[in-house]
């Protein structure tokens, strides 16, 4: 009968084992492939080609039409930053720490790193600037914990540089992602949330001392903040974490770890 002879002896368990295992190598090579539109090559950290690319080739160029009629991106396109890194060795061989040559906070190198975003603001899946000024929007209030805006903020030194103006919300999430403050100088900073401890009569920054905020990355505009301005802010208070540890001193109000 046709049903009992058709493969005659042919394994057919052992044919879909083996088609199974074709699929799943393709889909792994696929996948990989995929994942290196970003970062590849592979470069060293003093930004030379790294000689060791991996076993998967590039993926063919292709091009991403980006929502709310924000152009397009084809990736890879071989395009480098254009900073210069400012980093020098610390040894001979790979694998070793490098060390900033310039101002590791202004750098974008080491523990201050930043990477090179697009220059505008982000969106919200109606096209609107996802974090703004609570200003701007009467409709947000503080309905839990303090109200930090007007209280003093202390930085790492003990030294008040200045006070809190505003709270930048994340409007299509519902929370505060930034603090604005307006320093002695007259600049006005923003300060990212888990950067901060907010007590009842002062705001507390303990990754950097009172004469670095006048160096914190400013913003272009007083109602919106860019996603490279984002990645700068961040790195900028994340490096103090280790360029001001030496300036962590206990004082008359003491400092909280």
């Amino acid at each position: 009968m046709l049903g009992t002879t058709f493969f005659g002896n042919f394994d057919l368990a052992s044919l879909s084992i083996w088609l199974f295992w074709g699929f799943f190598a393709l889909l792994v090579y696929y996948l990989q492939t995929e994942n290196m539109r970003e970062g590849y090559p592979l470069e060293l950290e003093d930004g030379t080609a790294a000689p060791n690319q991996g076993p998967f080739p590039l993926p063919k160029a292709k091009t991403f039409l980006l929502p709310h009629g924000r152009g397009e991106v084809t990736v890879p396109n071989g395009a480098r930053e254009a900073r210069e890194v400012a980093l020098g060795r610390t040894a001979v061989s790979e694998g070793f720490p490098h060390m900033p040559l310039g101002n590791p906070m202004a750098d974008g190198v080491g523990p201050a790193s930043w990477a090179p975003r697009r220059d505008i603001p982000e969106l919200d899946g109606h096209g609107h600037n996802k974090i703004v000024p609570m200003a701007a929007v009467p409709a947000f209030v503080v309905s839990a914990g303090r109200d930090p805006r007007g209280l003093p903020v202390q930085a790492v030194d003990n030294e008040v540089v200045g006070r809190i103006s505003d709270m930048w919300v994340d409007a299509s999430e519902q929370l505060v992602r930034y603090l604005e403050i307006e320093l002695n100088s007259g600049h006005r900073r923003l300060v990212p949330m888990p950067m901060v401890k907010i007590w009842k009569d002062r705001v507390r920054i303990n990754s950097l001392a009172s004469d670095m905020f006048d160096g914190v990355p400013g913003t272009r505009s007083l109602s919106e903040v860019t996603l490279l301005e984002e990645d700068k802010i961040s790195a900028y208070y994340a490096g103090g974490t280790l360029y001001a540890a030496d300036r962590r001193k206990g004082g008359s109000l003491g400092w909280q770890p």
